[in-house]
């Protein structure tokens, strides 16, 4: 791999080092890191040109490196890779990393960005009050395609679709998995709930920002700041998959859950988001699907099922808070 970087990258190596997840090695005294791209490619030009207007805002995030064609992805024996300075790898994330992060709105002016707008070696501060704009951001990109590939903020038609696809995949694959054919009503009813209450929403007040396709209370700084994880969608899709997979970890949620249902600044619409998104069971479906493609044991599904009744007073308690501050569209088995 070594010898690939020279001549892909034109940097001369004496050490590199591999895990599961990346190759990594240190360069001028920084961080580097080549990792597999498994992403839609269609999706790689958007990518980087978020990551820019995220670094020229003073963001962190971590830094694409190109290779010497000018392109994202090196393919090295058939494998496509991404090479990326690092801004911080070691550490797990925590509560008020995910609100900072959450918090990042508005990227303005997104534009084709020469691919030397950097060199490498740069240095940022990060200022935590720095506005992004997304909704520009997104206005711009339809101007050019149909559709804004990153944005995920359709939940209503996503979770539907995903919904049809399990429903007709453990049809034709349950009787292999009892575990989970015996369990999956329950948390489809879930899915269900979740999509009648964001149908029942105009999304017309909801502000739109750079979010994560999954984030865990396990995960690392890297996995925090890496571009490649990027999308976007509501301010309150970080924080209900940590408040999510936290709670099905183990970890008591109670504080920081307080904590933001009170002081996060949140409209009518973002407080029902959020108790949607509570309600959606990305936990349970995540692991579903590790365990049909065979990455994961049918037994891992137990430590969900076993806190089912757990999880479902905590979204009582959300339910029944929400209906002491606004208008909430009535769902009898939360009252």
């Amino acid at each position: 791999m070594k010898n690939a970087i020279n001549y892909y990258y034109n940097l001369i190596l004496d050490d590199i080092h591999q895990t599961d997840k990346m190759y990594y090695f240190d360069y001028n005294n920084l961080r580097y890191a080549l990792v597999v791209y498994s992403g839609d490619i269609n999706a790689l030009q958007e990518i980087y040109n978020l990551h820019l207007n995220m670094l020229r805002s003073g963001i962190y995030v971590h830094q694409i490196i190109l290779n010497k064609d000018k392109q994202i992805v090196t393919l090295i024996n058939g494998v496509p890779y991404v090479l990326m300075q690092l801004m911080y790898y070691e550490g797990t994330i925590n509560f008020d990393r995910i609100l900072s992060f959450a918090g990042v709105g508005v990227l303005e002016n997104l534009e084709i960005v020469n691919a030397n707008g950097f060199s490498n070696g740069y240095r940022l501060t990060y200022d935590y009050n720095s506005p992004v704009n997304i909704n520009t951001y997104s206005r711009g990109a339809r101007k050019r395609s149909n559709s804004l590939i990153l944005e995920r903020i359709d939940w209503g038609t996503l979770w539907s679709d995903k919904n049809d696809h399990l429903e007709y995949q453990i049809s034709q694959l349950g009787q292999k998995h009892p575990l989970i054919r015996d369990s999956f009503s329950y948390f489809i009813g879930l899915g269900e709930t979740s999509i009648q209450l964001v149908n029942s929403l105009s999304m017309e007040n909801v502000t739109k920002v750079v979010a994560h396709k999954r984030i865990s209370n396990n995960d690392t700084l890297f996995d925090l700041y890496n571009p490649l994880n990027l999308i976007i969608d509501s301010k309150v899709r970080d924080a209900a998959e940590y408040f999510k997979n936290s709670f099905f970890n183990g970890k008591d949620i109670t504080a920081e859950l307080n904590y933001f249902l009170v002081n996060y600044n949140l409209n009518g619409e973002e407080n029902l988001l959020f108790l949607a998104r509570m309600l959606y069971p990305t936990y349970y479906f995540d692991l579903y699907e590790d365990i049909i493609s065979g990455d994961k044991k049918d037994e891992e599904i137990k430590k969900i099922i076993e806190l089912v009744d757990d999880y479902e007073k905590l979204l009582k308690e959300i339910y029944r808070y929400y209906k002491t501050i606004l208008h909430i569209p009535p769902i009898e088995w939360l009252e």
